[in-house]
């Protein structure tokens, strides 16, 4: 493939996905964890994902139960197999995952890349998406019980973007379905958008990255945690590809903070913490290779070990 249509895959895939390392959360006076009901976002954010699967490790060894968990993109994924309380199937999963179990290319992406410059786009720009997320949705299939997840006692938010309205389109316990769960995940030219009635959906995140506004609006809870993989290393250069996703994944966790300060404004006695790593993610938003994001998984189990120890919870 050229480097121009892999540049531009990167590009697409990183408006959803990757930003700057952070801090564990802080413990606020009058805050007691005893009997709270905690809430839990995913953010999401392609392949470093697999750091909140670590997350859902730490509150399943801590015997926490969330009264419910949202997500968009990547996260949604991970928010639906966590309410049916399946941490260890959640990081097994992304331990196994490979590149092929998410996705194929699609003859426009193949057949652009070998075409000339002009000619090249045009293929790629009157296409309905340059990857083929047949192999996403077989995978999905076989792990998310979608009827242990209609009984859960924990509520899911999932969250996916209706492109002819222009708004977030919300799915719940018993209103997820494979085509939703997929829709949330499907990155806008990447993948083709899943067909819904007049509805036209994708990723969730081109319209609420970190949807604690939206769990916050239909739920009660007294602390929610939002988890955000976005921690890419500096530039070593200023290459156009450098600059770009830098420059994106920055963009991308200002919103989500502007998001977490906007959630304690409006609901002043809800304890919103915001989880980020402690170090930098060493994978790209598309690089679906277990064995690599083991590391994320431990990163995230540690950082989320170290939250909840913040915030009081028992060991």
């Amino acid at each position: 493939m050229r480097s121009g249509t892999a540049g531009l895959l990167l590009v697409l895939a990183l408006t959803l996905g990757a930003a700057a390392t952070g801090a564990a959360c802080e413990a606020r006076a009058g805050r007691d964890a005893t009997g709270a009901k905690l809430g839990v976002v995913f953010a999401g954010g392609g392949a470093k994902a697999a750091y909140e699967a670590g997350v859902g490790l730490v509150l399943r060894e801590r015997g926490i139960v969330p009264a419910a968990i949202a997500g968009t993109s990547s996260g949604a994924i991970n928010a639906a197999l966590l309410a049916t309380g399946e941490a260890e199937r959640l990081a097994e999963l992304w331990r196994t995952l490979r590149r092929e179990n998410v996705f194929a290319y699609r003859a426009p992406a193949v057949l652009g890349g070998l075409l000339p410059g002009w000619f090249g786009f045009q293929v790629i720009a009157r296409a309905r998406g340059l990857l083929d997320p047949a192999p996403l949705r077989a995978t999905l299939a076989r792990h998310v019980d979608f009827g242990r997840l209609r009984s859960s006692p924990v509520a899911v938010l999932v969250v996916a973007t209706d492109l002819v309205s222009g708004t977030p389109q919300r799915f719940d316990n018993a209103t997820l379905t494979l085509d939703a769960l997929v829709a949330s995940a499907t990155v806008p030219g990447l993948f083709p958008a899943v067909v819904a009635g007049d509805r036209l959906l994708v990723d969730g995140g081109v319209v609420q990255r970190a949807p604690v506004m939206e769990l916050l609006d239909v739920h009660h809870l007294d602390r929610v945690l939002v988890v955000a993989a976005y921690a890419g290393e500096p530039p070593r250069d200023a290459t156009v590809q450098a600059v770009l996703e830098r420059s994106i994944e920055l963009a991308l966790a200002r919103e989500i903070s502007r998001d977490v300060e906007l959630a304690r404004f409006r609901y002043p006695r809800v304890d919103v913490q915001l989880l980020t790593p402690s170090s930098a993610l060493r994978a790209r938003p598309l690089d679906f290779d277990g064995a690599r994001l083991e590391a994320l998984i431990a990163l995230g189990r540690d950082d989320g070990r170290r939250c909840l120890e913040a915030l009081g919870y028992p060991s």
